[in-house]
C-alpha cells in the first residue's frame, strides 16, 4: 500500500524521534550504570523528556495555540508506569479520514524493528467505541488487508490477533506479535474490580508462579510492585496458608503489567481522564502512541504531538471532498427537505454513471439520513422516526426498499455488507446516533438532517461521515468532488457554525471555512463563491504560463511529459551498485544480548528450625538458538524494501552483508540472530542515505544532460505548462476580511483585485505586505489559493508547493521575471525537509538561469528568467530583497 506524502512525513518524524530516544536512553543507562559502579543507587533519568528537549532544539516540534491565543512550543508531558519508569509517549494529530489506523500499524512496525528490535511481543490497541472496535478488528484480522500485512511484515508472519476474552499463554507472546483490541470502557472505569480483565482468572496460569509457591510469588511481587493481589482477609484461610501469604491475581490486567505492551490509543483525546491515564500507564507499557484528530483541544496540553497533519494535506492528497454545500430549506418541513436531497442524489447518480462510462471507476452516491427517533413504540407526530423517513422514501419518492438500510442501536441492516461493491444496491442509510463515529464509507455524499431541534449537534457529530473521497482520487467532475448537507428551517449562521465545529472536531480546523450555502439563505449569513479577476492593468498579460519540471519522452507529441519520481528516479537508479558489505566490516554489533537470568529460590532451616527462604542469583544463562530462530531472509528483505523497493535487490544486499559478517567478522549464526534487529536498523539508515544521495546525483545528471528540464513546451495551452489563471474562484463568507496594507490602505500590486486574509499564516502575511510595497514587484499572487496549485517535483518523493508567485520588473530595462517563494518558520530551520527544499530550489534556479541564457525558455515577450527561493522567518526580509534583485 503506497503511503501518501503526509503519511510518509509523519513516519519520518517518528523515525527521527526513535533514533534520538534510543540514544538518550542509552546515555541515561550509562549514567545509571556509572553510579551503580560507585555503589550508589540512582533512578534512570527521564530520557523521554531529554528526547523532547533535543527535538525542540532541532526545531522539530510544532508550536501549539493556548487558550489565550498565544503560540508556544509545547513542553514535554512525562508519563510514568506503575514502577515509576518513564514511558515514551507521543501523539499523531491526523484529521478524520487521514489513515490513523494505517499510521498506527506502520508505527508498530518501526517500534518493533527499529526501537525495540524484536519481532515478537504484545500490542494493546485501545479504541473508544464498539463501532471503531469492529472496524479496526475487520482491518487487522483480515490477512489480505494492507494494515494486517504491515503487522505481518513486522513480525515475520507471526501475528496473533486477540480479544480480551481470548486465552493465550506466555509462549504465545514469546513466539508471536500478539495484538489485542480493547475498548476503553473495558479498562478505565472507576471501579476496576467490576471489570473482568482485572478479576482473578484461570486462563493465564502460564504467566505466574504456582499459587502455593509463596516465595516465587513474593519475589514476583517485589520486582513488579503494582500487580493486583487477592485480599486473603476476605477468604477463610486454607490449610498451609498463612495470613502473610501472597496471592497474585491471575488476571488479564496483571498479564499486561508483566508483558509490558506497546499501547496504541485510537481517538487518544478520549483517554484524557485521570482514571483512563492511570489505568493505561498502570499496564507498564513500553511505549504509548496516541492517534487523534483533536489532541490538546482548547489549548489544554495533554499530549506530546509529534506530528501535526493539517486538513489541507488531505485535500492536496485528494482524500476528502470539498467544498461542503450546505442547503437549508426555509419554512419547509422534513418531507420537502428529504425530497430536495433525494433529487440531488439522483443527479449525483447520473453524474456517477457517466463518470463510470468515461473512466471505468465505479461510484454509487449514498445519502445518510439523520432522524430523531428509531426505537419501537417511539413514533410521535412531533418527531421524525426512522420508519417515517423510510416509508416516505418508498411510498412518495419511489425508492426501492432494497436500496434503504437502517443503522440504529436496535437494528443493524448493514452488518458486514460491502457498501463499495458494485452488486450492493444501498443508496440510503437511516440512522440517529449509530454512525456518528467510526463509520467509513467514501460513497456517502449527502447528509440530510431531519432532527430540527438538534440539527447543529447532528451536523457537528456527523459531518465527517460524508467527507471521504472515493478511492482517495478526485474525479474532476465538480459534483462528485464535493459533498452536500441538507437541513430545514434552521438559522443558517448556526448551521454553518455547526458544520465548522464538526470540521474542527474532525481535525479540519484549517479548512473549516470551505462551506458553500444556497441562494435561498438570508442576507448577511451565506457563504458564496466569488470569482476574482486580475487587475485591469495586468489583463493584457494573459494568458501567462509558468514552466514545470518535465522529462524527455520521444513518444509524446511535445517530446516531454511531467517528471515522475517513481519512473524517472526510482525506476532508473542502479540498484546493483547499492551494498552494505563495506559498512558491515566496520560494524561493532552487540552479539551477546540474548540471555536469561537464572535465580534459585530455596528453603533453609536454621538450628532452631526457623524456616526461611533465600534467593541465589546464578547469573545469566545463554539462550540457545534453535532452527526455528535462524535468520529469516524474507522478513529482512521485506523490511529493507522501505528504502530499496526492489525485493530481489534487497535480498542480494542482505545476503552480501551476512556473508561479510560470517566470513570476515567471524560471527556465528547465533550471534547474527541475536543482533539481527540492530543490523537491520543500521542497514536501513545507511542505505536510505545512499539512495537519497544517488537520487540527487541522478537528478542533477539528467538536468545537465537535458533529460530533465524546467521549461515551457509548445503549444502553450498544453497541460505541461502551468497557466496563471486570469480569473480565480474563491469561497468566501461574511467573516472573511479583505487583506489591506498595514496602514489600512488598499493593496496595489496583488495580481487580483482582492485578496482575502482567510488561510494566510503570519509569515505569508508578512511576505505579502513586503511584496506589496516593493517597487520592483510588478505583481504578486498567493499560489495556494488556486484549486490547481503549482508544485515542483525533485529527487525525493514529496512534491514542493511554493506559497507565492511574484512577477518582478527591472527598474533599469523594464524586463520582467518570475520568483517562486516558500516561507518557512524559524522552528523548521535546519531540518531535513527544509534543507532538501533549499537545495532543490537552488539547483532549479541555476538550471533555469542557464536555460534562459541559452534561449530554451520563452516565458513571454518581455519575461527574462525565474528563480525559486526559500524565505526563513528570521532572515525573511533580507532573503526577499535578494530574491527581488
Amino acid at each position: 500500500m503506497e503511503l501518501k506524502e503526509y503519511q510518509e512525513g509523519v513516519l519520518k518524524r517518528l523515525d527521527h524521534y526513535l533514533d534520538v530516544l534510543a540514544q538518550q536512553k542509552s546515555d541515561a543507562e550509562d549514567i545509571q550504570e556509572f553510579w551503580q559502579s560507585k555503589g550508589k543507587e540512582r533512578p534512570l533519568e527521564d530520557y523521554t523528556n531529554k528526547t523532547w528537549e533535543q527535538l525542540v532544539q532541532e526545531r522539530r516540534v510544532d508550536e501549539v495555540r493556548l487558550k489565550n491565543g498565544d503560540m508556544v512550543t509545547p513542553p514535554h508531558i512525562s508519563r510514568f508506569d506503575g514502577l515509576d519508569r518513564t514511558i515514551p509517549n507521543v501523539c499523531f494529530k491526523v484529521p478524520t479520514g487521514g489513515g490513523k489506523t494505517l499510521l498506527g500499524a506502520a508505527a508498530i512496525e518501526r517500534l518493533q524493528t527499529d526501537y525495540l528490535r524484536r519481532q515478537t511481543g504484545f500490542v494493546l490497541w485501545v479504541v473508544p467505541s464498539e463501532a471503531i472496535y469492529r472496524q479496526t478488528w475487520k482491518q487487522l484480522a483480515n490477512r489480505e488487508h494492507p494494515y494486517r500485512q504491515i503487522l505481518e511484515r513486522a513480525s515475520a508472519g507471526r501475528v496473533k490477533m486477540l480479544e480480551k476474552d481470548d486465552m493465550f499463554t506466555r509462549r504465545d507472546v514469546e513466539e508471536n506479535l500478539c495484538v489485542m483490541l480493547l475498548m476503553l470502557q473495558s479498562s478505565a472505569r472507576k471501579s476496576k474490580e467490576t471489570l473482568r480483565m482485572f478479576r482473578d482468572s484461570g486462563r493465564f496460569m502460564s504467566f505466574f508462579p504456582d499459587e502455593d509457591d509463596n516465595p516465587a510469588n513474593a519475589e514476583l511481587l517485589n520486582s513488579i510492585r503494582n500487580l493486583d493481589c487477592n485480599n486473603l482477609d476476605d477468604f477463610g484461610l486454607a490449610e498451609g496458608v498463612t495470613a502473610d501469604s501472597v496471592s497474585i491475581k491471575h488476571s488479564l490486567g496483571n498479564v499486561m503489567r508483566l508483558v509490558r505492551p506497546v499501547v496504541v490509543i485510537d481517538e487518544g483525546h478520549k483517554a484524557y481522564s485521570e482514571n483512563a491515564k492511570s489505568t493505561i500507564t498502570g499496564f507498564n507499557p513500553r511505549f504509548i502512541l496516541e492517534l487523534s484528530a483533536t489532541p490538546n483541544a482548547n489549548g489544554k496540553l495533554q499530549s506530546n504531538v509529534l506530528a501535526n497533519v493539517p486538513g489541507s494535506a488531505l485535500k492536496e492528497e485528494q482524500m476528502i471532498k470539498l467544498p461542503i454545500n450546505l442547503y437549508n430549506e426555509e419554512k419547509a418541513d422534513w418531507k420537502h427537505t428529504l425530497s430536495a436531497a433525494a433529487e440531488t442524489l439522483s443527479e449525483l447518480s447520473k453524474d456517477a454513471q457517466k463518470f463510470q462510462n468515461d473512466s471505468g471507476r465505479y461510484i454509487r452516491p449514498i445519502m445518510v439520513i439523520r432522524v430523531e427517533r428509531t426505537g419501537k413504540g417511539q413514533q410521535d407526530k412531533d418527531f421524525v422516526h426512522a420508519d417515517d423517513a423510510k416509508n416516505y422514501l418508498i411510498k412518495q419518492l419511489g425508492v426501492r426498499e432494497n436500496e434503504i438500510r437502517l443503522k440504529t442501536s436496535e437494528t443493524d441492516e448493514i452488518g458486514d455488507e460491502d457498501l463499495l461493491a458494485e452488486t450492493c444496491p444501498v443508496k440510503y442509510i437511516i440512522t440517529k446516533d449509530a454512525l456518528k463515529e467510526g463509520w467509513d464509507c467514501p460513497f456517502a455524499y449527502i447528509l440530510t438532517v431531519l432532527s430540527k431541534m438538534t440539527a447543529n449537534t447532528a451536523l457537528t457529530q456527523m459531518i465527517g461521515r460524508v467527507l471521504r473521497q472515493p478511492h482517495a482520487l478526485r474525479t474532476n467532475v465538480p459534483s462528485l468532488d464535493e459533498c452536500y448537507v441538507y437541513t430545514y428551517d434552521q438559522d443558517v449562521s448556526d448551521a454553518v457554525q455547526g458544520v465548522k465545529k464538526g470540521l474542527e472536531d474532525e481535525g479540519f480546523g484549517d479548512i473549516a471555512n470551505q462551506i458553500n450555502t444556497d441562494k435561498q439563505q438570508k442576507p448577511g449569513t451565506k457563504r458564496r463563491v466569488e470569482t476574482l479577476k486580475a487587475r485591469e492593468k495586468y489583463q493584457s498579460e494573459f494568458p501567462a504560463y509558468v514552466p514545470q519540471v518535465l522529462h524527455k519522452d520521444d513518444s509524446e507529441d511535445t517530446g516531454y511529459r511531467l517528471f515522475s519520481y517513481d519512473q524517472d528516479i526510482l525506476g532508473e537508479l542502479d540498484w546493483e551498485s547499492f551494498s552494505f558489505a563495506e559498512n558491515a566490516k566496520l560494524l561493532n554489533l552487540d552479539v551477546d544480548r540474548i540471555e536469561r537470568s537464572h535465580s534459585v529460590i530455596d528453603y533453609k532451616a536454621d538450628k532452631k528450625r526457623h524456616e526461611q527462604f533465600e534467593f541465589s542469583h546464578l547469573g545469566p544463562e545463554e539462550v540457545e538458538v534453535t532452527e526455528e530462530q535462524q535468520i529469516d531472509l524474507a522478513f529482512m528483505s521485506r523490511q529493507l524494501t522501505e528504502v530499496v523497493p526492489n525485493p530481489w535487490q534487497a535480498l542480494r544486499i542482505i545476503e552480501e552483508t551476512l556473508n561479510v559478517l560470517r566470513d570476515e567478522q567471524g560471527l556465528s549464526e547465533r550471534q547474527i540472530y541475536i543482533c539481527r534487529m540492530e543490523l537491520l536498523l543500521a542497514m536501513k539508515n545507511a542505505l536510505e542515505k545512499d539512495v537519497k544521495a544517488a537520487a540527487e546525483q541522478l537528478f542533477k545528471k539528467k538536468l545537465a544532460e537535458g533529460d530533465i528540464k524546467v521549461t515551457l513546451v509548445s503549444p502553450r495551452e498544453s497541460d505541461l505548462n502551468w497557466q496563471i489563471p486570469s480569473e480565480l474562484p474563491v469561497s468566501i463568507g461574511d467573516s472573511d476580511q479583505i487583506l489591506r496594507r498595514k496602514d489600512g490602505s488598499e493593496l496595489e500590486r496583488s495580481l487580483y483585485e482582492k485578496v482575502y486574509k482567510d488561510g494566510l499564516n503570519k509569515l505569508e502575511l508578512d511576505a505579502a505586505w513586503e511584496l506589496d510595497r516593493e517597487q520592483s514587484v510588478h505583481w504578486w499572487h498567493r499560489v495556494a489559493v488556486s484549486s490547481a496549485e503549482y508544485s515542483v517535483q525533485g529527487w525525493q518523493k514529496q512534491r514542493v508547493y511554493p506559497d507565492l508567485l511574484v512577477c518582478i520588473k527591472s527598474q533599469s530595462d523594464g524586463i520582467k521575471r518570475y520568483a517562486l517563494l516558500e516561507t518557512k518558520g524559524e522552528h523548521l530551520k535546519g531540518n531535513d525537509d527544509t534543507e532538501y527544499k533549499k537545495r532543490l530550489f537552488d539547483i532549479l534556479t541555476e538550471h533555469v538561469k542557464e536555460s534562459v541564457t541559452n534561449g530554451e525558455i520563452d516565458l513571454g515577450s518581455d519575461i527574462g528568467k525565474i528563480n525559486f527561493t526559500i524565505l526563513m522567518e528570521d532572515s525573511m526580509t533580507q532573503e526577499l530583497r535578494e530574491a527581488l534583485k
